[in-house]
């Protein structure tokens, strides 16, 4: 299915080198708005995409490379030697995966810091039927604190609720990521921003400023990324801020939500 878009913007200049200061995504976002606003009956050639978007011909290969690899749109010729562009993420649990990729990695360097030693076990939640409304976040995971110092190692839960903004922006998503924290220390709402059609280009950006109010103002981190597969496109515009939940409910939660391979990691981390 090729994407179709009401994007104003993709005559937008990128970089004419491919080793500028502007990172990847960004060039793979404009590529991807651009060849997402013409049907399979009106391609653009290479040439004629280089020359609307302010490049050259062998950044946009070079792009069209990096997207074809990343697994997320598929770029190919078309008649008459046009770009077409199909795939992407239609649904919210197209985007787990991706995000659960660079999970680990995005909370021991943006909630945690490089101080300390943080152990982290990733779990795709998302999968499990736990009792309660919003009891199951889509990613959980399960974080164990080594202090050199300190008398006793400390166990800790950080939770991501992921939504496609396409299918519902709105703040309910911050209630639904604030319920975890019953359970988590850290409470991450993640939105994937489809860049054939953002929130911009549905003049959401209103709302965008309702979420962020209500995610500062209840400790709820907020990401919002246009492409997932790269952990550099992860705008971080509210940070999380630590909560307090419960040891028992942890405990709880810990019980019906990891399996025995990752208790036993559990009990060796500690």
């Amino acid at each position: 299915v090729c994407l179709k878009s009401s994007h104003t913007s993709a005559n937008r200049a990128i970089s004419s080198t491919p080793h500028s200061d502007i990172a990847p995504f960004m060039h793979a976002t404009k590529l991807i708005r651009h060849l997402s606003t013409h049907g399979a009956t009106k391609t653009p050639a290479a040439k004629t995409v280089a020359t609307t978007l302010g490049t050259t011909e062998q950044v946009v290969k070079e792009v069209t490379d990096s997207i074809n690899s990343d697994g997320i749109y598929k770029v190919t010729p078309w008649r008459g030697g046009g770009l077409y562009i199909e795939g992407g993420l239609g649904k919210e649990k197209d985007v787990y995966p991706h995000v659960e990729k660079h999970a680990e990695a995005w909370v021991k360097s943006s909630i945690y810091g490089r101080h300390g030693d943080t152990r982290q076990k990733v779990n795709p939640t998302h999968r499990k039927k736990l009792s309660g409304k919003w009891s199951t976040p889509d990613i959980t995971l399960l974080c164990v604190h080594k202090f050199l110092h300190a008398p006793q190692n400390w166990v800790e839960l950080a939770t991501m609720e992921i939504k496609h903004a396409s299918l519902q922006f709105d703040v309910s998503c911050v209630y639904e990521a604030l319920a975890h924290t019953r359970v988590a220390s850290y409470s991450v709402l993640y939105f994937f921003d489809d860049p054939a059609n953002n929130i911009t280009d549905r003049n959401l950006l209103g709302v965008l400023e309702e979420i962020k109010m209500e995610c500062s103002r209840l400790g709820i981190g907020l990401i919002i990324s246009e492409y997932p597969c790269d952990i550099n496109s992860w705008q971080y515009l509210i940070p999380a801020k630590k909560h307090e939940p419960d040891l028992r409910r942890i405990d709880d939660f810990i019980e019906d939500a990891f399996d025995k391979d990752e208790k036993n990691w559990l009990k060796k981390a500690l």
